[in-house]
């Protein structure tokens, strides 16, 4: 039994209980039964003492004398501890008497003499040094009293008695404080048990034993207890599944989330933070709970958290990572997290990486603008011609002739724009499949120089097509075609008389290369990361007058995609640029035809 344990407690307070009550009792007993005792004690000396004097009456009548009287007396002691004597009427002993003293009369044979109730005195005796009991008893004659028979007996025998007595009274105290300790044990026991039982249950389920129950049989209110306990341990665990199972749901959305995620509590501590905020803002799963401005440092996401938290309000913002090509643009939200009560408890925020949405808003303005431009020209054109021959010009047939040439010629390059636009709308929604099968990139490369080499023999400009062997990959024969002379027909574009344009076939790794180089006047840096946007044009007057749509880069860029290949430009100005497409080689080499 542990000291300080409820079942210690209940039989040291059963134990105190049941000692007090017997303490209590001998209180109120000893006292009674020490006078109850000495009164038995009294009775029996004054009894003895009015029999002797019943016995001496009778010798007193033969004509004995007071000596031989006391002789007599003296005899009848049943102890040697015992006195037995007489005295006469004055209450003296005789010469004779070996208990013979001098002094006062005692008060037991003053009464006897004078024929009152004798008490019995208990008072020291000086002569043996002692406390004894005195009780006298009066000698009558002829209706006289003519002396007291006196006893005397130690008080101690009184005391001897009451040893007795005590020794017994403390051994039943004994008895009773240890049969109230075995049975306040047990009862203990069985009042704790249920308790401990239920501070058991309590602490394995706080240590995360959903499942544990109070086992009590007991139908007293203990059992009432231990039922309510169990009631509320099986609501308590349904409602934990439930929170679980939603933070699991919740965690498994944020988790999966492509926008980062963070959240502050009320001290300022990472709270939550999902795969992306970790990925974005370079943060480590063991970051939670630390201070989010330790972990962020001065980013603005930090700061976005701090002022909507201290603030309690929501703050948005954009702000940009990275420089350069590597920049992104992001968009922050941060809300306020309120307590119970309306209290500010932190705050979350949500990043998403708005680079490409910006993009192609711009993308879409500049389309539209770009597309509005483009179609402008050609149809002012058109428009102002026609007025001029419905004006009367229709009469002169040589103007008339060359301006419906002029109207011919916008007409088409109108058609070409919308079939481009056409084209690249149906590339990019993949509306229709790629006819793919094993291509001979030596053979495309070859037709598409042959057909373009008259336009370059009209420009005075060198067209010259090699390739390293027969290279075989998997391809839209036709499309691929068109890339290649949209990029032939390009560098013929923009290279000055006299000039080359030089178009090889290489074998790189696992991918089949194919380069377009003019000897143009190249293209400046700042234009290469937008050379593939639609409408992008490097010298846009030029660019109109050789007839292009501003999209057929951007045609080439899609349908190279569409192959999982690459497409890339290297130009210094001045020096000319070079147009590179990398295909995937076929995992087998297959021949194909030419075209």
């Amino acid at each position: 039994m542990k000291l300080g344990s409820l079942r210690w407690k209940l039989t040291a307070s059963h134990l105190l209980l049941v000692v007090f009550s017997l303490a209590l009792a001998a209180a109120y007993l000893v006292p009674a039964l020490v006078q109850l005792q000495t009164e038995m004690y009294e009775r029996a000396v004054l009894s003895q003492a009015r029999m002797a004097a019943r016995m001496l009456e009778g010798s007193q009548a033969g004509g004995l004398t007071l000596s031989q009287l006391d002789a007599a007396a003296n005899r009848l002691a049943w102890r040697p501890e015992v006195y037995v004597g007489v005295k006469d009427a004055d209450g003296q002993a005789p010469a004779t008497s070996r208990w013979a003293q001098a002094g006062p009369v005692p008060p037991e044979v003053t009464a006897a003499l004078h024929g009152a109730p004798s008490p019995v005195d208990i008072r020291y005796d000086p002569v043996l040094g002692e406390t004894r009991l005195f009780a006298a008893a009066p000698l009558v004659s002829n209706g006289r009293v003519t002396g007291v028979v006196q006893i005397s007996v130690p008080h101690v025998w009184v005391q001897a008695v009451l040893n007795r007595v005590w020794t017994a009274l403390g051994t039943a105290l004994l008895l009773g404080a240890a049969a109230a300790w075995l049975l306040g044990a047990w009862r203990a026991r069985a009042l704790s048990a249920p308790v401990q039982e239920l501070a058991f249950t309590a602490g394995r389920i706080s240590a995360g034993d959903l499942a544990s129950r109070a086992t009590v049989a007991s139908r007293d209110e203990i059992g009432n207890l231990a039922a309510a306990f169990n009631r509320m341990a099986d609501q308590l665990s349904q409602k934990l599944d439930a929170l679980t199972e939603e933070r699991t749901k919740i965690e498994a959305i944020i988790s999966s989330m492509s926008d980062a995620v963070v959240a502050t509590d009320g001290a300022g501590r990472l709270l939550l933070l999902n795969g992306a905020a970790r990925d974005l803002l370079g943060l480590r799963p063991d970051d939670a709970g630390r201070p989010a401005a330790d972990a962020l440092g001065d980013h603005a996401v930090w700061r976005a958290l701090d002022h909507t938290a201290r603030r309690g309000t929501d703050a948005a913002e954009e702000f940009t990572l990275g420089s350069g090509a590597r920049e992104r643009l992001f968009h922050l939200n941060a809300t306020p997290l309120r307590a119970a009560g309306g209290r500010n408890a932190g705050a979350v925020a949500v990043v998403r990486d708005v680079t490409e949405f910006r993009r192609a808003e711009r993308l879409r303005r500049d389309l539209t603008a770009n597309v509005s431009h483009e179609l402008r020209t050609p149809l002012t054109s058109i428009k102002g011609f026609t007025e001029t021959l419905l004006a009367g010009a229709a009469a002169d047939e040589q103007a008339c002739r060359r301006f419906l040439t002029i109207i011919d010629a916008e007409a088409t390059r109108l058609m070409t724009l919308v079939d481009d636009l056409m084209a690249l709308s149906r590339l990019e929604s993949r509306a229709e499949p790629m006819e793919l099968g094993p291509v001979r990139l030596d053979a495309l490369v070859e037709e598409a120089a042959s057909r373009l080499r008259p336009q370059a023999a009209q420009h005075h400009i060198a067209l010259r097509a090699s390739a390293a062997g027969t290279l075989v990959v998997t391809a839209d024969a036709d499309r691929i075609l068109q890339v290649f002379t949209n990029l032939i027909d390009n560098a013929i574009k923009f290279t000055p008389e006299g000039g080359a344009v030089e178009v090889t076939l290489r074998e790189d790794g696992a991918d089949a290369v194919v380069s377009v180089t003019d000897s143009g006047r190249g293209i400046p840096p700042d234009d290469l990361p937008r050379i593939f946007d639609r409408f992008y044009r490097v010298e846009r007057s030029r660019s109109r007058e050789a007839g292009g749509s501003g999209l057929g880069l951007a045609i080439a860029k899609h349908i190279v995609d569409a192959h999982g290949g690459r497409i890339m430009v290297t130009s210094r100005p001045g020096a000319g640029s070079t147009f590179s497409v990398a295909l995937p080689l076929a995992r087998e080499a297959t021949s194909a035809p030419a075209n």
